[in-house]
């Protein structure tokens, strides 16, 4: 049985951690680069934000008492699977996966652009999780 509590607390978690993001401003992709304390806090959030995503992930996949995947970006395919998220989301869900396992083992260090490009154009892929969890929640 789904935790409705435990994942509607680790929601507005990641609605925090993106809220605080947001707050943060960078004229010029320079300024995301230079300011070494900004650009560190933007990674930080972004990763606990993912990790709270894979939280969910794991506890709706464990609750529904489903086949465990092998890897974090998995869970998302089996979530689909299920009817939790839609297919088209899958993919975007899976690079967070990737994109917080390359910030936590530093693969040949962290990629501004990246980081950068994530702030700039895909803060609203947490909003679209925390809103597509919430509808299925409501749901069950």
């Amino acid at each position: 049985m789904i935790d409705k509590q435990l994942v509607d607390k680790k929601l507005r978690t990641i609605e925090q951690y993106i809220r605080e993001v947001r707050e943060v401003d960078f004229p010029s992709f320079e300024s995301f680069r230079d300011d070494i304390i900004k650009k560190r806090f933007v990674e930080r959030n972004i990763e606990l934000a993912i990790e709270q995503i894979i939280d969910i992930c794991r506890h709706i996949v464990s609750s529904l008492d489903l086949k465990e995947p092998d890897t974090y970006a998995e869970c998302f395919s089996t979530l689909s699977k299920e009817g939790v998220i839609p297919e088209d989301n899958v993919s975007t869900f899976q690079k967070m996966v990737r994109y917080r396992n390359m910030l936590i083992h530093a693969y040949n260090g962290v990629d501004d652009s990246i980081t950068y490009g994530i702030f700039r154009k895909n803060l609203e892929d947490f909003d679209t999780f925390v809103k597509l969890i919430r509808n299925y929640i409501l749901s069950t």
